[in-house]
C-alpha cells in the first residue's frame, strides 16, 4: 500500500474543518446555568421540603453536569491542539513530491 500524499493532506483538511467547528461550538452555557440553579436550590433546603428524595437525585445530576461541561472543554482543547499538530503535517507533506 503506498503512502498516499493527497488524500491524507484531503482528509488533514477536512478532519480541522472539524475540529475547527468543535472549537466554535458554544460553551455550554445552559447546563452551566442549569447546574447552578440546581446547586442553590440543593443548599436552600428547598428541594428536600418539596420531596425528601430530590436531594439526592439532582445531586447525581449536577455530579453528570459538572463531568460533561469538564470533558467538553477538555475536548475543546483538544480539537485545538490537533489542529495545530495536523497543520504541521500538511506543512510536512506539501514538501513530498509524488
Amino acid at each position: 500500500m503506498a503512502f498516499d500524499v493527497k488524500k491524507i493532506q484531503s482528509l488533514s483538511q477536512e478532519a480541522i474543518n472539524e475540529l475547527q467547528a468543535i472549537e466554535k461550538m458554544g460553551g455550554l452555557e445552559h447546563l452551566k446555568e442549569l447546574n447552578a440553579l440546581l446547586k442553590q436550590g440543593v443548599d436552600s433546603g428547598e428541594l428536600e421540603q418539596v420531596n425528601p428524595m430530590l436531594p439526592p437525585y439532582v445531586q447525581s445530576i449536577r455530579k453528570n453536569l459538572g463531568f460533561l461541561t469538564g470533558n467538553y472543554a477538555s475536548l475543546q482543547t483538544h480539537a485545538k491542539n490537533r489542529v495545530f499538530e495536523i497543520q504541521q503535517l500538511n506543512e510536512q507533506l506539501s514538501h513530498i513530491k509524488r
